[in-house]
Formats: structure tokens, sequence, C-alpha cells
């Protein structure tokens, strides 16, 4: 534990007085639902929304609306994601199938999904993973092979958008995720939206079985946003990130999540949410053109994972070697400047998934895994910080050339489908639940 300026690696923006309507919201779930939806829809220009407890609670809502109507059950996601969309899947009870991703875009591996989806696949769930876009039309080009639904994970993209559409509305059903360092925040909370009828009314015969959640959690959850807004602040970050048994920054896999309704103090905590939403993506994506603007001898040696002006929720940029990727973590983390890796490992390396893909190899999540570092852009990332990263990552720059001059693996960008990694170890070190 070290006292000093401190970063986390993602942060939304969220004043007292914003608390202060979270709190006047308690007990009016229904009435501050309201409120939001048809601000939400609004905004976004969709028919319906419907508001959770979180996002994978309403990625969960979403898959038990599609299997009641249908036999299917396999859905569809990237090797390399969030650890909550197979959490959801199993919650729901439908099969997990992993497609293998394109570690020089966040993407689907195409070739890969095409032999993924078959007549008895239920959906494919598509993220834009940390905000970089994936190819929906792409996407919804596949599923019709095989008339599946596609839904939108616009979970850290929220206020994005893809050829002049919102992000989130251009699937079959999309939804938002209004966690801690999102691109807006309600402390937790999910947000399903679609333009559609039929699956609208599929989704509204699950989601009025969501039970309101108690006045002793909307407490707990007020006293929790709090802490968060005193703790995220990087004169007082240094505290919590030195405290290892609160866990910050783990990767978790837990089917056992509650499912409500949005309550009335985080409803009542998003009133506002535009300007918020608004502000915090512009402030993301100028942090990002710095960083660009700055490093431009060290972004050649990096994988372009990069859209000048998109609002990416953390940064990324793909090392060209596990190496790389270490020492850069190593110079960060002493210093405190919120770089750091996303997932620890694929989604087949979560040990209660393991007997489910072991026969699957899937090296382009193994890539992103071992070589993936995202530098921070939320709102308390001043000029300075950006700076300090800076000369961080250049210290970097000769070890990275030392290594591509001795031919160590890198990768070569949109060739080859094979991504080797002799330095991957045997293990994968994947903070879980029991």
């Amino acid at each position: 534990m070290k006292l000093q300026r401190h970063l986390a690696p993602t942060a939304a923006p969220l004043s007292w007085r914003e608390i202060g309507r979270g709190l006047c919201g308690i007990g009016r779930g229904q009435q501050e639902r309201t409120a939001r939806e048809a601000e939400l829809r609004a905004y976004f220009g969709v028919k319906h929304v419907f508001l959770l407890s979180s996002g994978k609670a309403a990625l969960t809502t979403i898959l038990q609306s599609l299997a009641a109507g249908s036999s299917r059950r396999k859905v569809i996601i990237p090797a390399y994601t969030c650890y909550s969309l197979p959490s959801a899947i199993i919650r729901a009870n439908c099969k997990v199938v992993l497609c293998d991703v394109d570690p020089h875009t966040l993407d689907f591996d195409y070739s890969d999904l095409q032999r993924q989806v078959d007549e008895e696949t239920l959906c494919i769930v598509a993220p834009h993973l940390l905000g970089q876009t994936a190819d929906i039309p792409r996407v919804r080009a596949i599923a019709q092979t095989h008339e599946v639904v596609v839904v939108e994970d616009a979970a850290q993209a929220m206020g994005g958008r893809l050829n002049g559409r919102w992000i989130g509305t251009q699937g079959d059903v999309g939804f938002f995720s209004l966690g801690r360092g999102k691109n807006v925040t309600a402390g937790s909370g999910g947000v399903i939206l679609t333009d559609s009828d039929r699956l609208a009314s599929q989704l509204s015969l699950i989601y009025e079985k969501a039970q309101e959640a108690s006045l002793g959690s909307q407490v707990m959850n007020v006293l929790m946003v709090v802490a968060m807004r005193l703790a995220i602040h990087p004169l007082l970050y240094w505290l919590p990130a030195g405290l290892p048994f609160l866990g910050l920054g783990e990767t978790i896999y837990d089917p056992h999540f509650v499912i409500h309704k949005m309550d009335g103090m985080r409803a009542g905590l998003l009133d506002g949410w535009e300007e918020r939403l608004r502000v915090s993506n512009d402030e993301r994506a100028d942090r990002a053109l710095r960083y660009m603007d700055l490093l431009p001898a060290f972004l050649q040696q990096v994988d372009p994972i990069r859209t000048r002006g998109m609002a990416y929720l953390r940064l990324p940029l793909l090392m060209p070697s596990t190496k790389a990727k270490a020492t850069v973590c190593a110079l960060a983390q002493g210093n405190g400047l919120g770089v750091g890796s996303l997932y620890p490992a694929p989604v087949s390396d979560i040990p209660e998934l393991t007997g489910l893909f072991s026969l699957q190899r899937f090296e382009g999540a193994c890539a992103l895994a071992d070589r993936l570092v995202t530098l921070p852009v939320h709102h308390y990332v001043g000029t300075k910080d950006i700076e300090r990263i800076c000369r961080s990552l250049q210290v970097t720059s000769e070890t990275i050339s030392t290594a591509t001059v001795r031919n160590e693996p890198v990768f070569s960008v949109g060739t080859s489908r094979t991504y080797p990694n002799p330095e991957r170890s045997e293990q994968s070190n994947i903070q879980h639940d029991a």
C-alpha cells in the first residue's frame, strides 16, 4: 500500500447532487422507472425499454424471454469477453457456445462465427468491447441464415454510434450496463431496449415476474454509491487499491446473482443522465486522442486497436509480446497510473466451464488475455497523468524493439488466424466465487 495519487482503470462521473436525487427516489421505484424509460425511448429512438438491477440481469431477462418461445438453447459469445456473459447464459439455463475473436479488432473471428451458427442457435451476443464497435451488420447477415436473434451487448459503449446509428439499437435487442466505471453509472443497473413488438411482448412476460428491490437493499445501495464516490477519487483510490480482500478489478464468474426491477434509488440517481453521458463520452474521446498524439512512435510498435474520436471505456493496446505487457503493467502498477490488463483469461479457462471446451482452442482469445493492455481515459485522468503514463510507455519501447529484432512472436495484422504464444502459462489465475 503506497500513499500517492492513484488512478482507477475506469470511473464514471457522479456528483453529490446526483446522489441526493437517488436518495429522493427511494421507495418511488415505479414512478422513477417510468420517467427514465420515457427518456431512454426518446433519446435512442426505440419503442420499448426495460430497467433492471444490473447488466447481467438485463441479459438474463433477454435470454429467458427468447428461450421461453423456442426449443433452441445455444448462445454464441466471444471467447474473450466479460465473465458476466457466461454467468447470465448459465443463469438462463442456456448453453454457452464460444466463438474465437480477432485480436486486432476485438470483434468476432467471422469465419469461426459462420461455423458456430446452426439450427440450434438461440442467439448471438455481440459485445462492443471497451467501446470498440463490433460489425453488427455482418453479425446480422450470418444470423439470418438460421433465423438467429442478434443481441447487441452495448454494456461498455452507451452513447456511441456506428454508421450514424446508436450502438445498442442495431441488433434485434440490445442492453446497456450502468455499473461502476461505465459511460454513465447508477452504481449498478441494466437497460434493455428493442424496436420489436414481438420481442417486447416476450420480454414483458419475464420482466413482470421480477421482484421489486427491498427498502433495505436500496439503503445499502446508497451507502455503496457514497463509498464508491469517495474511494474512486485519485487522492483516495490508493487505499482500496492496496487492500486485496476488497477484490478491486477481479473478474468474477458468478451465475448466482439477484434479478430485480431497477429500484427507485438507482432510477433517481439517473436523473439527468443524458448530459452526464455526453460529457463522459466527450472526455473519454478527448483523452484517447491525447494519448495517440503523444505516442505516435510507440503506437507504431503495437497493434492498432484504436479509432480516433471513439469514446473508449479504456483505451486498448495489443502488445507484441507477453513480456512487453508485463513490463508495462509492472511500471504502471507501482506508480498508480491506472494502466493494466482486462480479463485474465478466455471464457474457456473459467474453472467451472473448462469441461465444456476441453477439445477447443481459442488462439485469438488467448492472445488478448496475454497481451492486451488498457489505458485509463475517464474524467479523473488529467494532462499530467497522461504525460506520466506516456513516459512509462516510452520506457518499454526499447524492450519491444529488442524483442522484434530477436524475432520473438508478434502479431501480423489481418493475415494469419493463428496467434502463437509460447510465453503463455499452462494455468490461468482467475478470480472467481466458489
